[in-house]
């Protein structure tokens, strides 16, 4: 039997793995990362390769890697390379500010009282990125590509995927981590279910007069919270949430006057602040697969799911998504099953 998506039209070189995972995010480089010492052949094709870790520069969007996804990325090899860049969360601070009329109630929440030295680690995505990259290239049988998968032909024994550079690869499984616009998905005919929250998140670093003490503040106001999440020195990331139009327009302020809106939203807390890194915006909104597989394809993090940055659960989602597919494609081999 052939499950047929799309013809193949160009054929100028062959290459061969055992799973072929389409998209070089933080969620793809893991899972490769943790077959590729199995003896397994992993190749990872991604249209921007990310830069050495020597080359990062500082940037807003982060990750609260909690200590579930930190243990994945310890089992990967490329934790002790990375941890530096981050900072640990200790405590987390919850800030109702409800109406003008209502008086603030806050709540911490502190990682001791658990017996937990630390909820989790803040640390940039593109210095995890880059630092599970070269992870990965230290790992023999796994294969980093420039490019991205054009079309794919399924059968009982594989899968055959044409690259946009002509090059076909046969492998046993094709993985989908190419982000919350999955081009594999497309391809397989996986409806999604989608919601958009008429929101957007502002992120970006501000410099601070007063430590942060490795407390992760959240302040929640009508139109979205609004989180400052340490990182090392006087620090931190933002996540600012807001509607839409609000949201637009706090973008087109003046570097001043976008600094005095961060300070206002700060309460104080941080001391002076100032923009580190110049803010981005990003729209929000939820999306679920509506299913997780097709003949020789599995989806994984955001081609699977997008959630709302509340609670900082993307990409601990995508890695738990990473170990656990891993998980299930170890035993099969174990076991001498197809994968």
């Amino acid at each position: 039997m052939r499950y047929l998506y799309s013809a193949m039209t160009r054929k100028e070189k062959h290459e061969n793995c055992d799973v072929l995972v389409s998209g070089g995010g933080v969620p793809g480089l893991t899972l490769a990362a943790l077959l590729g010492p199995l003896g397994l052949r992993v190749t990872v094709i991604d249209p921007h390769p990310p830069q050495p870790l020597s080359a990062i520069r500082p940037e807003g969007r982060t990750a609260a890697l909690m200590a579930g996804s930190v243990n994945i990325l310890k089992s990967t090899g490329a934790w002790d390379q990375c941890a530096k860049y981050g900072a640990a969360l200790e405590t987390l601070a919850i800030v109702e500010q409800g109406s003008r009329h209502t008086k603030p109630v806050r709540a911490d929440f502190r990682a001791g009282d658990a017996g937990l030295p630390c909820f989790g680690v803040n640390i940039p995505n593109s210095t995890l990125r880059a630092a599970m990259a070269e992870r990965c290239a230290g790992i023999r049988g796994v294969e980093l590509l420039s490019g991205a998968v054009e079309s794919f032909t399924a059968d009982d024994f594989g899968i055959t995927a044409a690259l946009n550079d002509g090059t076909a690869i046969r492998a046993r499984l094709l993985v989908g981590a190419d982000g919350r616009n999955s081009k594999v998905r497309e391809s397989c005919g996986i409806d999604v279910w989608e919601r958009a929250y008429g929101q957007k998140a502002i992120t970006c670093l501000i410099r601070h007069s007063r430590s942060h003490s490795n407390i992760s503040t959240e302040f929640h106001r009508p139109g979205g919270p609004f989180t400052m999440v340490p990182m090392p020195g006087h620090v931190s990331s933002i996540v600012w949430v807001e509607y839409d139009d609000d949201a637009d327009a706090f973008m087109k302020l003046r570097r001043q006057d976008f600094e005095q809106a961060l300070q206002d939203r700060t309460e104080g807390c941080l001391g002076t602040v100032h923009l580190e890194t110049m803010p981005e915006a990003w729209p929000l909104k939820a999306l679920r697969a509506e299913s997780l597989i097709a003949p020789r394809i599995a989806l994984m993090a955001e081609a699977a799911h997008v959630v709302h940055p509340l609670g900082a659960q993307g990409l601990n989602l995508s890695l738990r998504d990473a170990a656990t597919l891993a998980e299930e494609v170890a035993d099969a081999a174990r076991n001498g099953l197809d994968i």
